[in-house]
């Protein structure tokens, strides 16, 4: 999302006018996540995808008709089975909802701004469409932060006063909702989706692998080694970022919510029980650490000695990684990220949800 934002900032600050087609609602078997959107700029150009094939097709084509003056945003609804798609359409057998709207140069340039600095310092907000016409008071799109108003206008009080109540219980969610308000009309409220951060305490094999698979599942990563060689972005080109550290100072400088996923791969045993003791604590959403049964074992009973509560060894996702037979650094970072995407995705406690496999070191 955020590239689709900068690059539409960038089109309204020089004065061209852009479409944006988002999802609105989505049952069933989709070929796309249901927080896709897909942006056109006035030479063509397309960016980001709401499903490929005869749909996005479809989609690009209501793009074109509303940059080329048709102001009303447009929603449509796909059917996406046999009998509707066609012999060449998308037949996942699921239902989706597509709005495409024409974003113009002026105020709402501020808000799309102001969505993209939330990103940039990992704070959770709703942004909220109008459907119907906005009013003249503002751009039609209202930013909610935790504490109210960030940017932007509705055009009318009731839609907004219905938009703040709704946005404070989807804030820290990965959330989406219509909402009709008698008299006012239609609002579309999405919660803006925080980068999930990777930390891989330990640049080896394994960790170099995560850091890819990690990056093309949409996670922000950071290796971090005590080691200088192992640290490098030459030896790490996937990672948004490579640290030097010290392992007994494992967190020094390194921000940690819940947005945040840590996994212990060091060189060896001591290295990561000396991380391990640091993050557990930590307000991490994931914790997960490599190693054997036997390994794991010893180190749990090495921490409730020394006094960690159940409750926090619970967090533990160790073995890391679902059980797939993994045995390759790539296997087992395929493992350690899918596991990673259940969490992100599915929510519950990381005790019950763990299928960890096996990853001997």
């Amino acid at each position: 999302m955020e590239k689709i934002l900068a690059e539409a900032i960038a089109a309204l600050v020089s004065g061209r006018t852009v479409a944006l087609s988002t999802i609105l609602s989505g049952s069933g078997s989709l070929p796309m996540s249901r927080r896709s959107k897909m942006l056109v700029l006035p030479d063509g150009t397309l960016r980001g995808t709401v499903g490929g094939g005869c749909l996005e097709a479809e989609v690009y084509a209501s793009a074109k008709e509303v940059l080329g003056g048709e102001s009303s945003p447009r929603i449509r609804r796909f059917v996406l089975t046999e009998s509707e798609a066609g012999a060449e359409g998308l037949n996942c057998g699921g239902t989706v909802e597509i709005l495409t709207e024409a974003v113009t140069p002026g105020s709402v340039v501020a808000v799309l701004e102001a969505c993209l600095g939330m990103l940039e310092r990992r704070e959770d907000a709703v942004l909220a469409t109008r459907l119907d016409a906005p009013g003249a008071e503002g751009p039609g799109k209202l930013l909610l932060g935790a504490g109210g108003r960030v940017a932007g206008s509705l055009g009318d009080a009731a839609l907004e006063e219905k938009a703040a109540q709704i946005a404070s219980g989807m804030m820290g969610r990965d959330s989406m909702r219509l909402e009709e308000v008698a008299g006012a009309g239609r609002i579309f409220l999405e919660s803006i989706p925080v980068t999930p951060v990777l930390v891989l305490f330990g640049g080896g094999h394994v960790s170099r692998e995560t850091a890819q698979v990690a990056a093309s599942a949409g996670f922000r990563g950071l290796v971090a080694d005590d080691r200088p060689a192992y640290a490098s972005r030459e030896r790490h080109p996937s990672a948004h970022e490579t640290r030097v550290i010290s392992f007994d100072r494992a967190l020094d400088g390194i921000r940690v919510d819940g947005h945040t996923y840590l996994v212990v791969v060091t060189r060896g045993h001591q290295h990561d029980e000396t991380v391990l003791r640091q993050v557990l604590r930590s307000g991490a959403r994931y914790v997960g650490m490599i190693g054997s049964a036997r390994k794991v074992a010893l180190a749990r009973q090495r921490l409730a000695a020394e006094g960690f509560r159940q409750e926090d060894l619970d967090r533990l996702h160790a073995p890391v990684g679902i059980e797939i037979g993994a045995d390759t650094p790539g296997e087992i970072a395929v493992s350690i990220v899918a596991e990673m995407i259940a969490v992100r995705r599915r929510g519950g406690h990381p005790a019950t949800m763990s299928l960890s496999g096996r990853n001997a070191t």
